[in-house]
């Protein structure tokens, strides 16, 4: 007995029109996300044109705020990220390819990830922290990065969430967000990374991957960043005429160092709380808060010629207490963003046009 199906129009479980934020939001995150656009290609100008002013910008003012964003509120980093709004482009225009980003695929841009981040944060030492035309080399070199691997795979996961050397520190720092948001950048999800770091609440560097190398670099990043931190600190900066063989196994040799001093003492405390998973993941977010506290023992935003002699004192009976109540204490309660409405399981609109010509649409359990 023959059994015909007749063919049926492609339909997401989302209607075409739903969307995870309403229109007045649509625009606000949208004028958000341009006005960071326009701010990282001025300052991509003024690093080329006017180093002084733009070096100041860079690592006096932005990068200084970025640690208390991310760990109070990711998904609002996330929703208005410029280099985001690159990797988002080719999308936007219709030029990407979308194709699925394999498992094997995302855990080798996340080693990838990490490794960058560990070769480019002592790199701000021997050049990028005080030579604009380099510091603006890197972002373009990123922006680049980020709009080409838009181009091929679909979504937020060839950049955002595999390859880009923020995205550890994002899950180190922001396990416990106070502030959650709309997802401004999807409309409807598409499974593009699994777990979605936006929509996984209590997401840690060492959540939801799948190999043993991505599971050992989430644990050294966890166990060996606060050293890393303070050993970065220790470090003065160098011009880049200046740079030779001393200063940079100097500018690698003390982050590098102290962090794994840092992370032996971190296996230690894993191997003592072997039977109590609990405790260790208390222990994960006291090496977290130990990170980002040294952060701010050692840098505040703004220039430190301007501040009063006792601030530094204030400022580290404040930030230390601060952040080991936020990430320690408090319970995690919410993900980085609110996860839009979920396509269906069986298709993805991006196949909607082949779907109509070519495919047969079977409900599940129907013969």
């Amino acid at each position: 007995m023959a059994v015909k199906v007749a063919p049926a129009r492609y339909q997401p479980a989302a209607q075409p029109g739903s969307r995870s934020t309403g229109r007045a939001e649509r625009r606000f995150w949208l004028t958000m996300q341009t006005v960071m656009l326009i701010v990282g290609v001025l300052l991509v100008n003024l690093l080329l044109f006017f180093p002084p002013l733009g070096i100041a910008l860079m690592w006096n003012l932005l990068i200084p705020i970025a640690p208390a964003l991310v760990t109070i509120s990711p998904g609002l980093w996330r929703n208005i990220c410029p280099m985001a709004t690159f990797h988002l482009l080719p999308n936007k225009m219709g030029i990407s390819q979308n194709i699925r980003m394999p498992e094997w695929g995302a855990a080798t841009l996340a080693v990838i990830g990490v490794t960058l981040l560990f070769i480019v944060v002592p790199m701000r030492r021997i050049g990028l922290n005080v030579d604009g035309p380099l510091t603006a080399l890197m972002l373009l070199s990123a922006a680049f990065m980020a709009f080409a691997m838009g181009s091929v795979f679909e979504m937020r996961s060839g950049w955002c969430t595999s390859l880009c050397p923020i995205h550890p520190v994002e899950r180190l720092y922001g396990t416990n967000p106070a502030l959650t948001f709309k997802n401004a950048r999807c409309n409807i999800c598409e499974a593009c990374s699994n777990p979605c770091p936006d929509s996984t609440p209590e997401l840690t560097p060492t959540a939801g991957v799948p190999t043993k190398v991505q599971q050992f670099l989430g644990n050294f990043l966890i166990g060996s960043f606060p050293g890393f931190v303070w050993g970065w600190f220790q470090v003065p900066d160098y011009p880049p005429q200046q740079v030779g063989h001393a200063e940079i196994i100097t500018a690698y040799v003390w982050p590098f160092g102290a962090a794994i001093i840092s992370y032996i003492l971190f296996k230690i405390g894993e191997h003592v709380l072997r039977y109590k998973p609990a405790s260790r993941t208390r222990m994960h977010r006291i090496f977290a808060a130990a990170a980002i506290s040294t952060y701010y023992w050692y840098r505040l935003p703004g220039p430190a010629s301007l501040l009063p002699d006792w601030f530094p004192l204030v400022s580290h009976l404040v930030t230390t207490p601060f952040f080991f109540w936020f990430l320690v204490l408090r319970n995690p309660k919410v993900s980085w963003l609110k996860r839009p409405v979920m396509a269906s399981n069986y298709w993805s609109s991006r196949f909607e046009s082949t779907a109509n010509k070519n495919l047969i649409r079977v409900s599940p359990g129907k013969a």
